[in-house]
């Protein structure tokens, strides 16, 4: 078993060779096409070069157990615009510019800045970064990237450029005899990859094609110079191609303006190879049934890349579809990348001699046949599952691609990337709840009287709970949602309270919203009340004068200008509204000197039970700072807070004390605990001087003993006490599910 896994590996990592070789010289052909042939044998070297450092760096770096890692086909085209770029600008004829010193400058430039900004994304643990990358957007980049494929498949079999313009005497001339074969080799390998999809298609394919061209020559009696000369095999007699390529002495014929002014591209080619990354480890875990670490692979790739950059000149990363392959084959060790790295070694000890002997046709072949892969998978194959506007966005990326330049069609990607963002955010609703007091009552409990005021005035209070990044689309649509709800009697309301605890950030131009809020509300009488604001949105608000009053000062409002208040928590703002309801409809909430008697007779609807069960409480007197019980202590009794206020209190985590609820006059508070025997789960602190009348559970046994009916009663009034406050909990569920 062991040695028939060793010979998986063995056989994976020769096949996976040999397709990374392949792919090496059709890329070089892509690159350096239209480019003196001593280029493009170099270029090759190159290549293998690089190919060689991402799988020895593989092996040893990367957590998959066999990486195929090495320059990518989906960045030849972003390398072909910057030599393309690089060779217009630094002229041969230029005085004392070696053409070739600059365009390899700028590709080791290129990598060196691919590496660096590899390895910074896995540092800071980016690795996610790709999933905020809009599908469309990718795919636009990935078919343009096919497209460019395709195109320079067909200028390197036919050893001419094509431009959109002349394609129709591009097709009637005598170069398209020279490419019609290399379209047919990338359409048959295309559909046989498809109907098969065995590892064996492709070099099969090639092998074919080999075969039926050397044939084709014996059988016309041209030797292989003719064929070169005739356009069918490279011209790259007499030319050498060696390594290293660039040595400190070539700095000195480097033209770094001509680098610089590349900058874009180098960019691009950075940003490219951050993508094709991320998506080849998304793939590897698939095929592989496996979890990688995306942060280890970028700064596994950002290694192999500076290498490539003081070495080679190309970016390499991670392949899915090599590993695939693998995985196929049955390999399980990290054998595969050594024999991967032994095979293009040997291919480079060999030289670079075999170019001269691989057609054209097959070079330009292979680049149709990727192209198709890129064109078909990401425009064709996912197109009914995309809204159609995506679509659109992801064809017109690739218009732009095809008619100017890969670059060009980088920036406007960007630029759709944003649209499409802001148009898709603002779709999304920032109200994550909406509610009125009565769905949402505040941390206060209130007297029965205040309760019922209360209860028939909610709606004058709603209640906006909003979540995500508000910038102008959003807060806008919040705007005129408010709007609506002010021109609708039956949603009309008088107390505003915008909740931001699930808010990220307001942006800078949403303040301009809020801008036009303060008229709205100041024309409409409205309060507004903003909770769990942070400092920046403050100062921000702040800045324009939205707020004005005070919710703490306990003075009546001017009712000719409502306020705009920011308080720490929805508990707060929602008990600012309930007060100032209260305190508008004469309802006082302090003590009126009534009795105990009083209190429960109110509650008790019953002057007699009453009376029956004041003797089985105890009168308590507690000052402000003190604790009636602590979490945890014994639940032996309730109390009926006479007068004062109290406040059940929590520590989460060991943090500051934050009330969760506060009591006032003629409520009852502790008496869950009394009832279900178990131990206090909050403390209550006393915030201002109390009287209390206290109910153990000595003297409540004693009661349903010694006077049954009343405490029935209070059983009862318990009971819909209870009842309300779960009912309400119930409501804002639902308001928020």
């Amino acid at each position: 078993m062991a040695e028939r896994v060793g010979l998986s590996d063995v056989a994976a990592g020769g096949l996976i060779a040999v397709l990374f070789v392949t792919t090496a010289v059709s890329n070089a052909a892509l690159i350096f096409a239209g480019l003196p042939p001593s280029y493009f044998l170099t270029g090759v070297t190159l290549m293998l070069v690089a190919t060689l450092i991402g799988a020895v760096g593989g092996a040893i770096l990367s957590g998959f157990y066999a990486p195929a890692i090495g320059p990518r086909s989906g960045l030849a085209p972003a390398y072909a615009g910057l030599v393309a770029g690089v060779a217009a600008s630094a002229s041969p004829g230029a005085a004392g510019v070696d053409q070739f010193a600059t365009i390899v400058a700028a590709m080791m430039t290129a990598t060196l800045a691919t590496g660096v900004i590899l390895f910074a994304l896995g540092w800071f643990r980016l690795g996610g970064l790709v999933r905020y990358i809009p599908y469309p957007v990718m795919g636009g980049f990935f078919a343009g990237i096919g497209f460019l494929f395709l195109r320079g498949g067909v200028e390197v079999a036919a050893g001419a450029e094509i431009a959109l313009a002349d394609l129709p005497d591009f097709v009637g001339a005598s170069a398209m005899t020279l490419a019609a074969p290399a379209l047919a080799f990338g359409v048959i390998a295309y559909l046989l990859q498809r109907l098969n999809g065995h590892w064996t298609v492709t070099p099969g394919v090639i092998l074919g094609a080999l075969v039926l061209f050397y044939a084709a020559l014996w059988t016309m009696e041209m030797s292989p110079a003719e064929a070169a000369a005739a356009g069918w095999l490279p011209q790259v007699g007499g030319e050498t191609g060696g390594w290293p390529a660039f040595t400190p002495a070539d700095l000195s014929g480097v033209d770094w303006g001509a680098v610089l002014g590349e900058a874009a591209a180098i960019g691009a080619i950075a940003m490219l190879a951050a993508i094709i990354l991320l998506l080849e480890v998304s793939g590897i875990e698939i095929v592989g049934e496996c979890e990688l670490n995306p942060n280890r692979e970028l700064k596994a790739a950002g290694l192999i890349n500076l290498a490539n950059g003081g070495l080679a000149g190309f970016a390499a990363a991670h392949s899915a579809s090599e590993a695939a392959l693998a995985v196929k084959m049955g390999a399980g060790s990290r054998v595969v990348g050594a024999v991967f790295a032994a095979v293009v070694l040997a291919t480079l000890a060999l030289g670079t001699d075999f170019i001269g002997y691989v057609p054209n046709f097959v070079l330009g072949g292979l680049l149709v046949f990727l192209g198709l892969n890129f064109l078909i998978d990401w425009l064709w194959t996912g197109r009914r599952d995309m809204p159609g506007a995506d679509y659109a966005a992801m064809v017109a990326i690739l218009a732009v691609i095809g008619a100017v330049g890969l670059l060009e069609g980088v920036a406007f990607g960007l630029a759709v990337a944003t649209v499409l963002f802001v148009v898709s955010y603002s779709r999304l609703s920032i109200v994550k709840g909406e509610m009125t007091a009565r769905d949402h009552a505040s941390h206060v409990v209130r007297s029965a009287d205040a309760r019922a005021v209360l209860e028939r005035e909610a709606n004058r209070v709603r209640i906006l709970k909003l979540q995500g990044f508000i910038f102008f689309g959003t807060a806008d649509s919040l705007l005129e949602r408010v709007r609506a709800r002010l021109a609708d009697e039956a949603t009309r309301f008088d107390y505003l309270v915008l909740d931001f605890k699930h808010v990220s950030r307001l942006d800078s131009s949403a303040v301009q919203a809020f801008a036009k809020l303060k008229r709205l509300a100041d024309r409409e009488d409205v309060a507004v009340v903003l909770t769990d604001l942070r400092p920046p949105e403050h100062r921000r608000l702040e800045a324009i004068g939205f707020f004005r009053g005070s919710a703490g000062d306990g003075a009546p409002r001017d009712p000719d200008r409502p306020p705009r208040l920011s308080l720490s928590y929805l508990d707060d703002g929602v008990a600012w509204c309930e007060m100032d309801i209260l305190r508008a409809g004469g309802v006082r909430e302090e003590s009126e000197g009534a009795t105990l008697e009083d209190q429960l007779a109110a509650v008790l609807e019953s002057r007699t039970a009453a009376a029956a069960i004041v003797p089985y409480f105890e009168r308590r007197d507690a000052d402000a700072g003190a604790y009636l019980f602590h979490q945890g202590d014994p639940g032996d009794s309730l109390y009926l807070l006479s007068e004062g206020v109290a406040s059940v209190v929590i520590s989460p985590d060991g943090k500051a004390e934050r009330a969760i609820r506060i009591f006032q006059r003629g409520t009852l508070l502790g008496e869950m605990a009394l009832y279900t025997h178990g131990p206090r789960t909050a403390s209550v602190r006393i915030d201002e001087p109390c009287l209390l009348f206290r109910l153990t559970r000595e003297s409540f046994e004693a009661m349903q003993r010694e006077a049954p009916q009343a405490a029935g009663l209070f059983h009862a009034y318990v009971v819909r006490l209870l009842a309300e406050r779960l009912e309400r909990a119930n409501r804002e569920l639902r308001q928020v599910s």
